[in-house]
């Protein structure tokens, strides 16, 4: 078996640091076991708060965060000093692993402007993914490191963009060819009153956006799923990062924990 798996995971998540050895060690089990994991992370928590230690604003829209060029220079500094930290301790775990940004992987757009209380709000230095590169993965893995991405990005002319993690985690899983995805959440899954949804179709998906019970950052991630969905991946779960081992329980022994989502 050899399953490429793209897994996701932001600050929320993994800020304590049991919660992230844990997850490292998962990273090598299911590495043992035969899955090649690519591995996108985000740092929202890291940059607003670094933003607010130099007297900076955070503003989002729809879950989006609002990048002025100062933003993005902050973004940027906390998010490759974050892939430093994070590959120390999957090295410490036992995996090998290569730390990168996604500049080189994907090739990102301006994000056009959001619409938020009927009017349209520019986003500044924010991106979407326009087109990805296979072989940027295909090499790191044949060198025997598993991939650990920040999500920085640039256009086809360079300029830097700052990219929400879980769009690039949905561009890298196409780039990887990734038949599963996951991300790693500080929530037990999709909730619906306060109770976990354990499986959902893409129309359950948009049922649940229409009635607003997908919303705010939640809203990101749900799109993420569906695009790895449409690009070729089986299988997209949500699971919490501080629910002990659920990774290597989910995939490895089939448990039942978190959401999984199927295009049908």
């Amino acid at each position: 078996m050899n399953r490429r798996i793209l897994l996701k995971f932001g600050g929320n998540a993994l800020s304590d640091k049991d919660d992230m050895n844990r997850f490292a060690q998962d990273v090598c089990t299911i590495s043992n076991a035969g899955f090649t994991p690519v591995i996108v992370h985000g740092g929202g928590p890291e940059i607003s708060a670094e933003m607010e230690r130099r007297g900076m604003k955070a503003l989002k829209v729809a879950g989006l965060r609002i990048t002025d060029i100062d933003a993005l220079h902050v973004a940027e500094e906390v998010l490759k000093s974050l892939n430093s930290e994070i590959v120390q301790v999957f090295q410490k775990a036992g995996c090998s692993v290569q730390g990168m940004s996604a500049e080189g992987i994907i090739t990102a757009s301006k994000k056009p402007p959001v619409l938020s209380d009927g009017k349209e709000v520019d986003l500044g230095y924010v991106g979407d993914v326009a087109s990805v590169n296979p072989q940027s993965i295909d090499s790191v893995l044949m060198s025997g490191n598993i991939p650990v991405i920040y999500p920085i990005c640039s256009d086809s002319n360079g300029l830097k963009l700052n990219v929400n993690a879980d769009t690039v985690a949905s561009g890298v899983a196409k780039a990887a060819g990734a038949s599963e995805m996951v991300l790693v959440t500080d929530v037990p899954g999709i909730l619906n009153d306060g109770k976990r949804i354990p499986s959902l179709t893409l129309a359950d998906v948009d049922n649940l956006i229409h009635s607003k019970v997908i919303a705010g950052g939640m809203l990101p991630k749900v799109e993420a799923c569906r695009a790895a969905l449409l690009n070729g991946a089986n299988t997209v779960y949500m699971l919490n990062g501080k629910e002990p081992h659920s990774l290597a329980r989910r995939l490895i022994n089939g448990e039942d924990c978190g959401t999984s989502i199927m295009v049908e």
